[in-house]
């Protein structure tokens, strides 16, 4: 991942330049579809890039309408936002693709909006060097369905490792990992995140654990589900890099949300990316040439026929 700390929060001007010419700026006219009688986008918890970005993204889709029309729902993040959408509670929300997985006949994706980046932090002087350090250990890991904790649960079972897991944000959990309350904090999310990002300029030396040795096994295990990454050592000065786990985070509907709602709602994504990722850098990772790469979640029909007709 060519990012650094820099480039990923400053990156929109590069990605404005890279879509002129591509997307035409959605917005009311003619052809905006009606939105469903109710539009209710789940994000995340407070300080997320769920959140961040989904509020973002949903106050330029109302500005697109016209008219006030997206209910921002917060919730944990990924695990129950996936819930919501499949029982009928929500009609759009961020989700990650191994999250999605679970509902082959109910989700179906739009775009591919960033990557989140599994952060395992821990003091300058912990031991932890690996998975099978977290044994008995305390780990500050999310919320209850997030997709940090989905994450560790999954890695916990995988590595056959007991670790006393604690339920906390994003942000407690680097307050708890600064006052020796736990022993690792865990985060899914986008980089650079600014909760990282906040233990990196701390004084007391924290670090990335490094888990190129056990993601070969991780990935074949998981094939469709995550692949490794570098978060370079330009993310979070002064810390070292490391290699992480990352998975796709996808802005996904029901299957039955409306064609032309779905293409509409992808138009104004990228038509608005450069918006959105002043809010948080992560959005600068929208873009229609990768857009398209959610498997293993199939796109939704208007979604495809967007990409089909643009063909960045």
């Amino acid at each position: 991942m060519p990012l650094t700390r820099r480039s990923a929060l400053r990156g929109a001007a590069g990605l404005a330049a890279g879509l002129g010419g591509v997307v035409a700026l959605a917005g009311c006219g003619a052809g905006t579809p009606e939105p469903p009688s109710r539009f209710r986008l789940a994000t995340g918890p407070a300080g997320a890039v769920y959140r961040e970005i989904g509020q973002a993204y949903a106050g330029v889709l109302d500005e697109a309408w016209g008219r006030d029309v997206v209910e921002v729902v917060y919730t944990d993040a990924a695990v129950e936002n996936a819930r919501m959408l499949a029982a009928g509670e929500a009609e759009m929300a961020l989700v990650n693709t191994d999250v999605a997985a679970a509902y082959p006949d109910e989700l179906r994706a739009l775009a591919r909006v960033f990557d989140s980046v599994l952060h395992l932090v821990v003091p300058g002087d912990s031991p932890v060097r690996s998975l099978a350090d977290l044994e008995g250990r305390t780990v500050a890991a999310g919320l209850e369905e997030s997709g940090t904790r989905f994450v560790l649960d999954r890695l916990l079972a995988y590595a056959g490792v007991t670790a006393q897991v604690r339920t906390l944000t994003q942000e407690d959990s680097v307050a708890a990992l600064v006052d020796g309350e736990v022993e690792v904090a865990v985060s899914l999310t986008g980089m650079p995140t600014p909760a990282v990002v906040q233990l990196a300029d701390d004084p007391r030396p924290t670090r990335l654990v490094d888990l190129a040795a056990e993601l070969g096994g991780v990935t074949d295990a998981f094939p469709l589900d995550y692949f490794p990454v570098v978060v370079p050592a330009t993310m979070y000065p002064p810390m070292a890099a490391a290699t992480a786990l990352a998975v796709p985070t996808l802005l996904v509907v029901p299957t039955d949300c409306d064609d032309e709602v779905a293409r509409f709602c992808v138009d104004v994504l990228f038509a608005r990316a450069t918006e959105l990722s002043r809010v948080r850098g992560e959005a600068s990772q929208i873009n229609p040439r990768t857009g398209a790469a959610t498997t293993p979640i199939a796109l939704h029909p208007g979604a495809r026929d967007w990409f089909r007709d643009r063909k960045p």
